[in-house]
């Protein structure tokens, strides 16, 4: 990083006078005036260790344990693998398409990217935050770092929002934190640094870099939001490549990160007014669906737990898939296609039943393809076939439903 000097490079001390006679005096340049100090230098610039310190990142990873913490202490319920419900998430500011655009509820955007959805989601983002934080925060300065955070994690809702499907319902940092990635790597070729720094800097980019967007080039299904991945790289990137097309310095953006900082806690602020104003539907809402704790492990426990399901929750549209899989390992097909289809529209007006729904689709192609109905399976199978969910997709491949061979 250019270190910044109060004086002038390159000027040399005269030589001393060899004779003893005084010399003639020289017309002397008037001085220099050194420029302002930021607050920042003035606190941190005597004190070389102070100002390495990653301070910024180390408060953002300790505002994203207690927001944490504080969706623990709200949350409706809590799986066995320690996730917090779906519905608790959605009422805190968890966002979607069918949310945020279906609903209009555009204040999501700056509350989901300091959600997370489990402890270990929170973990793995905080390692990875603390890792690059560690070596951007003190090459870019604190004002590029959160500008490029604040940016990433806005351009990852984007992202999450324009890739996923309709009814996918998403939270996290990782989209801010895959930007700064991105602005490591680009920064990584400031002209200044030597060739270990150089190279230390790629290899952490790329450590987390590639897992993190390379299964966008294969459709980027599973539980992982890679569109809000990318969208935060871009976003990264762009700002880290603009100072050297634009200024040729990060210096040239004030060090300080105060004012970046307090326009994206205010307006955090702002969204989570609005989450709480519609707290209290949305969880009276959750309590017409299987709660986190108590869903199945296996198909088996799916099945032999599907009338009581359906008993209590008569709602959610779960519930029924479960008893429709109850009566096909029972080889009542009638019965089975009746509970899909009422799973198939129930998930239509859920928030969160996108993905059930096409799961509830792929089952009814299957059931119709069991009963010699092809054509209808076909049909059935299509919207499927084009969703983002690799798992289904795969399982109508096998039975031909899906892709250019399907059927022959």
């Amino acid at each position: 990083m250019a270190t910044n000097t109060f004086g002038r490079r390159g000027v040399v001390a005269p030589p001393p006078n060899r004779s003893f006679q005084p010399a003639s005096l020289q017309p002397v340049a008037a001085p220099i005036a050194p420029r302002p100090l930021s607050s920042e230098e003035t606190l941190f610039g005597d004190n070389k260790l102070l100002a390495d310190l990653p301070f910024l990142t180390i408060g953002l990873i300790f505002g994203l344990i207690v927001i944490f913490a504080l969706q623990r202490s709200l949350a409706i319920d809590i799986g066995r693998d320690g996730s917090l419900d779906v519905r608790s998430l959605i009422a805190q500011g968890a966002s979607g398409y069918d949310l945020v655009v279906g609903r209009n509820e555009w204040w999501r955007i700056g509350l989901a990217p300091l959600l997370h959805g489990s402890q270990g989601h929170l973990i793995g983002n905080c390692v990875a935050l603390f890792i690059v934080g560690v070596r951007l925060e003190s090459l870019i300065g604190r004002g590029w770092f959160s500008l490029i955070f604040v940016a990433s994690a806005l351009a990852g809702e984007a992202g999450s929002l324009l890739g996923n499907g309709p009814g996918t319902v998403g939270v996290g940092a990782s989209g801010a934190i895959t930007g700064l990635i991105a602005a490591l790597f680009v920064a990584s070729f400031e002209p200044e640094a030597d060739a270990d720094q150089t190279i230390s800097r790629l290899k952490t980019s790329l450590f987390f870099g590639v897992p993190a967007l390379l299964p966008l080039a294969f459709g980027a299904s599973g539980n992982v939001n890679y569109y809000a991945h990318g969208g935060g790289a871009v976003a990264g990137a762009a700002l880290a490549i603009t100072p050297w097309l634009a200024f040729w310095s990060y210096d040239s953006l004030p060090r300080s990160a105060g004012m970046v900082l307090l326009g994206g806690f205010a307006g955090s602020l702002i969204c989570a007014g609005f989450a709480a104003a519609h707290y209290r539907s949305y969880m009276a809402d959750a309590g017409l669906y299987i709660r986190a704790s108590e869903m199945p492990a296996n198909t088996r426990e799916m099945a032999s737990r599907s009338s009581d399901f359906v008993n209590r929750y008569p709602k959610d549209p779960r519930a029924h898939l479960f008893r429709a899989i109850f009566f096909i390992e029972q080889n009542s097909l009638n019965s089975a296609e009746t509970e899909v289809q009422t799973a198939m529209s129930l998930a239509a007006s859920d928030v969160t039943g996108g993905p059930v729904r096409s799961v509830a689709q792929a089952l009814l192609a299957q059931l119709l393809l069991a009963r010699g109905r092809y054509s209808e399976a076909k049909a059935m199978a299509a919207e499927v076939c084009r969703a983002k969910l690799g798992d289904v997709r795969r399982l109508l491949e096998k039975s031909k439903l899906c892709g250019e061979k399907a059927g022959s």
